[in-house]
């Protein structure tokens, strides 16, 4: 009636409601729980839903709607079965048919036969508690599941009674039944619901009885002595008289479950005035008590947003299907989903909540609030001293504290007493309180278990207004003897920087403070480094912590691409790495180099076929993932580039292992390709082939290796190049980016994506998981539930088939100090296209342009069920709608780049070959062959713009390096001197490697060789630094590279730079000249230092106060 009569003042709108059972009717006509809009609310800040379900009662009857619902999927699973069941005698099959009982009973079937697609806005799930015929009946599900589902995450809960006579008997039963077998099954609930009692077609009463308050009151006040009348009900008020509640009346002990009670009439049929009158008040006392809860939640911040309700009620519902008695937890719940902020505050909080959970020392001495922050004092102090250091900030430390620290401090220290210190009161017989401050004050006292055992509020071991300021007191004396210490090291050992020492007196910390903790092995964090407090940890070490790029320079052996780390900072007494642990570093201005791989099953053999023609250019021996610094896959480009980046495979390995998988992913079910049967399957199974055998061949290509961090003790370096897949969250259906690297989180709301990282190390996703999710093509393919989160994902090309937009706002993000500059290049893949209907298609596949990064077609969200079941299989065949993907993003984003200059475009490459006849399907396994002949073909016909890849992918090899100190005015404007360098290290094998394909371009008299000049002057005032044959050779034999330093002179101060590579004489088809640019530039080489100090410190700044203010 709420809905109905809120919509007709909506006319132009229709919004669904429960179809209600006419009065001869004695089936519930509703099954499961189902959700309804308000029509009122829904445009609004805050949107009321309703969730209707069968009723108090259940019963085993099946409710109308779902017999509809299943009727016709039952019928077509007997068709089936029928059929399997004749195969099965014939050794053909094995599936007999379910007997007719099974089918028609209430009781509940949990085995994989009832997994059907699922209905549009529904989500089904096994219940693992159904095993005994009890347990297994519709009125064990709706009496047990129900009230702890609505009870938990209910603002108002509404109860309908016909006959206010029987309110005592009946509806005060199930209003207390309800409560007691909710209340203890959720930990740290933010909000008690509230309760509405409606008096159904209410006749002869009073007028006045039509006030709510008047209603309330009178009622309340006839059952108030209840509890004494019946034994149940002074039963349970006895148990909350024996925590300490006080009960005398039965709202006393209706009080103990709800945080309000309201009783409102609605008269019956014939007086319409009347009904819509009290209807409207209906609406709005829900209305009021909505407000007041969420007023309540926001209050203790745990208020969730749409997307959040969405998937804390998919963790409960996961929950309860698995165990109906132990609790949910709402806080432990929302802290998954709620990322500690990167800031400094934030990871003094990561810090000690690593300590609560991991230091056996600490917990053995009680392990409370004050004692987890008094024993971080040195390290936070010692982390201050060392930061004020590195960024040179005037003044001391105890100044900085002072002035930017206190409130970073103030922050961490109320976030762990609020969210992750349980309540300290305790019970000799039910144990310890496990709520939290903000979940505490709706029930008092609960142990792990739920049981409410004592009423009272929230205690703690510290009483923060006096601790904080004595703990801030602590940190500012051991600045002090820090800073002193300090002092006194600078001037006795002069020829250290004053960095090289503020790192040595932090490591003695570091060493000490680990130490005191216990096993440091326990200690690990991929949103902190562990070691400063301050950066984001980017770099695993073999012993399993991840480090910040400035802590890795600061205790590592740095050369010009590398930096060698011995020991890891945190316990060197027990990491002692021989050879050296190498960490891949970026030179400053240097440029990146990204590969993207478009999505295409198993069209992806043209991609990799494009590879191998790009790597033979270079002689084979150097792969080619040595030239890239990040790779960007969808699905089976994400596979490769999987197989590329992280497992470290040779483009001809990746070509075997993609057979392989092709092979065994498409291997069809049972009565594939039988007309009508071929379809029953796929609804029976959920999906066209077999999920099962393509997953656990990832896994055994793949293994068991975390695709970020973990301890390895399998090479002699972390991962060289960075890869990133994309995938699709199956619940709220958002693009998300898989990755085996941390950079800081975009302060951009409108990316079309968001990055994934567990908080929990050990819920990282390993690479074949990774591989598992890119690719989890629906209809093809089931969605791929992680195990250890239970989180869902379906495969990337459901939002970036060809993902050059996530590449690109990557490589921005990762690398900030050339965001603003064109790559070196971004070289696209595609896998494969028709040019002969090319013109044809590509109108109609260009349903989704991008403007500026967004989407402006809004792909409708749906649960993929009948939807995707008949256009998914067309939606991810649509390789044109790449090439227009790929046309939109030169037009429209490159565009919008102040910085991108003439030769972009030239930097911004796509391969799609054309095959030039119908692109197979992407489970068309039987057309690799033809796939590879076309493949080749067009490689063949266009073998100039591969070469020109292939050289300019060289040219990346080299950048230049200026001397410290050397930019200075001149007569002719302004100079400064420097090397220019190759990115391999010398000695290397890939140094000689090189060296190998250079001497193919020694031809005649013609070297290689490097062109200087300032943009805008004539050719002939360019500078030629030849590349000698003798310099070739020592890179060939001996694997070193080593030019005479040069000197580089401009005009002005802002003039920009150029260095060309010239690998032969003759024209590129693509560049149109023979001149290819070293890796970083153009650059404006005099002013850069003072641009980007200029733009860090203001960063720094930025990030600093907002984290200040978000906390």
């Amino acid at each position: 009636m709420l809905i109905d009569r809120l919509a007709m003042r909506d006319r132009g709108a229709k919004y669904p409601s429960p179809v209600t059972s006419s009065n001869n009717d004695r089936l519930p006509t509703t099954g499961d729980v189902h959700l309804y809009a308000d029509p009122m609310s829904y445009n609004t800040q805050a949107p009321v839903l309703y969730a209707d379900c069968e009723g108090l009662d259940g019963g085993e009857a099946v409710p109308a709607g779902l017999r509809h619902r299943t009727k016709g999927k039952e019928e077509a699973l007997g068709i089936l079965n029928d059929v399997t069941n004749v195969m099965g005698k014939t050794g053909l099959g094995r599936s007999p048919r379910p007997s007719t009982a099974s089918r028609s009973s209430g009781v509940i079937d949990t085995s994989s036969k009832r997994k059907f697609g699922k209905s549009r806005y529904a989500s089904q799930r096994d219940l693992e508690w159904a095993v005994t015929p009890e347990t297994k009946k519709r009125e064990y599900a709706v009496t047990q599941l129900y009230p702890r589902l609505l009870y938990t995450f209910s603002d108002v809960v509404v109860f309908v009674l016909r006959n206010p006579r029987a309110f005592e008997s009946t509806v005060l039963d199930k209003l207390l039944e309800w409560g007691s077998a909710s209340i203890d099954k959720s930990l740290n609930q933010p909000a008690l619901p509230h309760a509405v009692i409606v008096l159904n077609a209410t006749d002869n009463v009073d007028d006045d009885e039509w006030n709510i308050e008047t209603a309330t009151a009178r009622l309340l006040d006839d059952i108030s002595g209840a509890i004494f009348r019946e034994p149940r009900f002074e039963e349970q008020a006895r148990l909350w008289q024996a925590i300490g509640r006080t009960i005398n009346t039965t709202k006393d002990l209706l009080d103990c479950y709800y945080a309000s009670i309201t009783v409102i009439r609605v008269p019956s049929r014939g007086r319409y005035m009347l009904m819509d009158d009290q209807m409207g008040k209906l609406f709005e006392l829900i209305n009021k008590r909505c407000q007041a809860s969420l007023l309540t939640k926001k209050r203790v911040r745990m208020l969730a947003t749409a997307d959040k309700l969405q998937v804390y009620l998919h963790a409960a519902y996961d929950h309860f299907s698995r165990d109906l008695d132990t609790p949910f937890d709402f806080v432990k719940e929302a802290l998954k989903h709620n990322p500690i902020p990167q800031d400094f505050s934030g990871n003094i909080l990561n810090l000690a909540i690593s300590i609560g959970n991991n230091s056996t020392k600490i917990s053995q001495n009680g392990g409370g609030t004050q004692q987890i922050f008094e024993n971080m004092v040195p390290m936070i102090s010692s982390c201050i001293m060392l930061d004020s250091v590195r960024q040179n900030i005037l003044g001391t430390p105890v100044r900085l504290l002072d002035d930017a620290y206190v409130d970073f401090c103030n922050v961490a220290l109320e976030g762990y007493a609020d969210f992750y210190a349980p309540c300290t009161f305790s019970h000799p017989k039910y144990g310890k309180c496990y709520n939290v401050k903000f979940g505490h004050d709706p029930k008092g006292h609960q142990n792990k278990h739920g049981r409410i055992f004592a009423a009272g509020n929230y205690q703690s071991d510290v009483d923060l207004q006096d601790f904080a300021g004595q703990w801030i007191d602590q940190i500012r004396n051991h600045l002090r003897q820090l800073h002193a210490r300090f002092q006194e090291a600078t001037s006795r050992v002069r020829e250290q920087s004053e960095q090289k020492v503020a790192a040595d007196l932090h490591r003695y910390q570091l060493n000490d403070f680990y130490f005191s903790l216990g096993n440091v092995g326990d200690f690990i964090s991929h949103s902190t480094c562990f070691s400063c407090l301050r950066e984001l940890p980017e770099h695993p070490l073999p012993c399993g912590h991840v480090l910040c790029l400035p802590c890795i320079q600061a205790y590592g052996i740095k050369a010009h691409t590398t930096v060698e780390m011995k020991r890891c900072p945190l316990h060197e007494r027990e990491t002692m790495w021989e050879p050296a642990w190498t960490v891949v570093v970026k030179p400053q201005f240097a440029g990146a180099r990204v590969l993207c791989l478009d999505g295409g099953g198993v069209r992806g053999i043209v991609e990799l076929h494009v590879l191998r023609a790009i790597e033979r250019v270079f002689g084979e021996r150097l792969p080619i993932q040595l030239f890239f610094d990040l790779i960007v896959g969808t699905s089976t480009g994400g596979i490769i580039a999987l197989g590329l980046g992280v497992n470290n495979w040779s483009v001809e390995e990746c070509i075997k292992t993609f057979k392989h998988l092709c092979a065994d992913a498409f291997r069809p079910r049972e009565l594939s390709g039988i007309p009508l049967l071929e379809k029953l399957v796929t609804i029976n199974h959920g999906s066209i082939y077999k999920t099962k055998p393509f997953e656990a061949l990832l896994r055994e290509k793949f293994q068991d290796r975390p695709l970020f961090g973990g301890a390895n003790d399998h090479s002699q370096s972390e991962m060289l190049t960075k890869v990133a897949v994309t995938s699709t969250t199956s619940i709220d259906q958002h693009s998300v980016i898989l990755t085996n690297y941390n950079r800081p989180d975009s302060m951009d709301d409108e990316l079309p994506y968001r990055l994934f990282r567990s908080n929990e190390p050990s819920q990282e996703f390993k690479a074949w998981e990774a591989a598992r999710a890119t690719s989890a093509a629906p209809p093809f393919f089931k969605s791929f539930t992680k195990a250890d989160t239970k989180s869902s994902y379906l495969d990337g090309a459901l939002y970036h088939n060809c993902p050059v937009l996530v590449a690109h706002h990557e490589r921005r993000m990762i690398w900030p100090d050339i965001a603003d500059t064109v790559p070196d290049i971004l070289l696209s893949i595609g896998t494969g296209m028709n040019g002969l209907d090319n013109e044809i298609q590509s109108t109609a596949h260009r349903t989704e342009i991008l403007k500026g990064g967004e989407t402006v077609t809004k792909r409708k969200r749906t649960f993929l069920p009948v939807q995707l079941a008949q256009i998914a299989a067309d939606r991810f065949d649509r390789i044109l709608s790449c090439n227009a993907i790929w046309s939109d993003f030169k037009t429209d984003i490159l565009s919008q780049n102040s910085h991108v200059t003439r030769d972009s475009h030239r930097r911004h490459i796509r391969v799609n070959p054309d095959l030039r006849f119908k692109v197979p399907r992407l489970d068309a396994v039987n057309e690799l062959d033809s796939l590879e002949r076309a493949t080749k073909r067009y490689l063949n016909l266009n073998r100039g713009k591969i070469k020109e890849i292939a050289h300019r992918l060289v040219a990346s090899c080299f950048f230049f390096e200026k001397d410290v100190g050397s930019v200075r005015q001149v007569k002719e404007g302004f100079e400064c001197t420097g090397r220019i360098h190759c990115r391999f290290a010398n000695s290397s094998n890939e140094m000689k490697y090189l060296g190998e394909f250079l001497r193919t371009c020694l031809r005649g008299d013609f070297e290689p060789y490097f062109v200087v000049e300032e943009a805008g002057t004539l050719p002939d005032d360019a500078s030629k630094i030849p590349m000698p044959e003798a310099n070739i050779t020592d890179m060939y034999l001996r694997g070193t590279f080593k030019l005479k330093r040069i000197r580089v002179v401009v005009s002005k101060e802002l003039s920009t730079t150029n260095i060309f590579l010239c690998l032969r004489t003759e024209l590129y088809p693509h560049s149109s000249n023979a001149f290819l640019p070293i890796s970083g530039f153009p650059r404006e080489m005099m002013s850069e230092d003072s641009q980007r100090k200029s733009e860090f410190l203001s960063v720094r700044l930025v990030s600093m106060f907002t984290g200040n203010m978000s906390g």
